[in-house]
Order: C-alpha cells, then sequence, then structure tokens
C-alpha cells in the first residue's frame, strides 16, 4: 500500500519532477493516490499535482521505471 504524502512533499516531488522532466512510476503512483483518498489536500497541493500531471500529458515530464 502506498501512503499519502505530506504537502511539503508534494510540492517538493513536483518542483524536482519538473525540473528533471521525469517521474517515477512509485511516485505518480503516491501522487495518484494522494489526489484519489486524501480528504485533508489542500486546492494549492490538488493544484500541484494536477501541474504534474498536465504536464505527463503534455510530454514535458516521462515516467521512468
Amino acid at each position: 500500500m502506498v501512503s499519502s504524502l505530506p504537502a511539503a512533499d508534494i510540492q517538493t516531488l513536483v518542483h524536482t519532477a519538473l525540473q528533471q522532466g521525469r517521474l517515477s512510476r512509485r511516485d505518480h503512483l503516491s501522487l495518484s493516490t494522494a489526489m484519489l483518498s486524501n480528504p485533508a489536500l489542500t486546492a494549492r497541493d490538488r493544484q500541484y499535482i494536477n501541474q504534474m500531471f498536465d504536464s505527463i500529458r503534455a510530454g514535458r515530464v516521462r515516467l521512468a521505471d
């Protein structure tokens, strides 16, 4: 089971992935889990996660194994 990420970790993870242009599949799963199952997630954190998902769809960030 993947645990939910704290807000600081979400922001750091998204910032790092955007800079590097890649995101591990494990981190992708962590972000997905946080988005879907964490009712305490703030609107700002949801915005960061959505930004990451948009970047993946647009090809600016790729998923790495």
